[in-house]
């Protein structure tokens, strides 16, 4: 994939929609930022950019993906084999559902995904300054650009059906946590992880609570 670098953008997630949106950009992408001051975190909360950080979005057109992945899934299609691929490099890194990285119970990144035409773009913010990170994974991506070569690489060999037979078996690692849902906050433990990414709560179904 043709990967584009920027010393400072306010946010590639932001940068690469708008491009998308007015026809400027039609085709897949990465867009790299060595520095961000206006990026998405969760919520839609604001996430600055730190002193040692990975900040990047990509456009996938819709037609590339998986033909058994729903749309309303594909935020942890992205993010597992993200987390994977940090893993294969030594990373103890895991995925919180749907879309976090953390390692043991310290977030140290997140991504963030939207539809824009007949593209999907994917935001992955990582905190390679976080304390967590850089004790315990120091060196973990010494080439960024061969990294994102072989994360792009390694989404093309994935099905839904591979990223869920391997998530499910690691959903448990949720159980300590909590998540908002409307007003009321739902520990994880009561939640049942469903084939196409949902997940089951008290009988309702939930595709997405952000």
């Amino acid at each position: 994939m043709e990967i584009e670098i920027f010393d400072t953008l306010p946010s590639t997630q932001k940068y690469l929609i708008n491009e998308i949106k007015h026809h400027n950009i039609n085709k897949e992408i990465c867009i790299i930022a060595l520095h961000q001051n206006n990026g998405i975190g969760s919520r839609n909360n604001t996430w600055n950019s730190v002193d040692k950080g990975l900040y990047f979005s990509f456009s996938k057109q819709i037609d590339n993906l998986p033909k058994d992945l729903k749309l309303e899934s594909i935020a942890i299609f992205f993010s597992f084999i993200f987390k994977e691929m940090l893993v294969l490099n030594g990373s103890k890194v895991w995925l919180k559902y749907p879309n976090d990285l953390y390692i043991d119970d310290h977030k140290i990144g997140g991504i963030m995904c939207n539809i824009v035409n007949n593209f999907v773009v994917c935001g992955i913010g990582l905190n390679i300054e976080s304390s967590i990170f850089s004790c315990i994974e120091s060196g973990i991506i010494d080439d960024i650009d061969m990294f994102l070569q072989s994360y792009f690489s390694s989404i093309c060999s994935y099905t839904w059906q591979d990223v869920f037979n391997k998530y499910q078996l690691e959903f448990s690692k949720n159980d300590t946590f909590s998540f908002h849902y409307g007003n009321v906050l739902i520990p994880f433990k009561d939640a049942k992880l469903l084939y196409d990414g949902s997940i089951e709560i008290n009988g309702e179904v939930i595709y997405s609570f952000r």
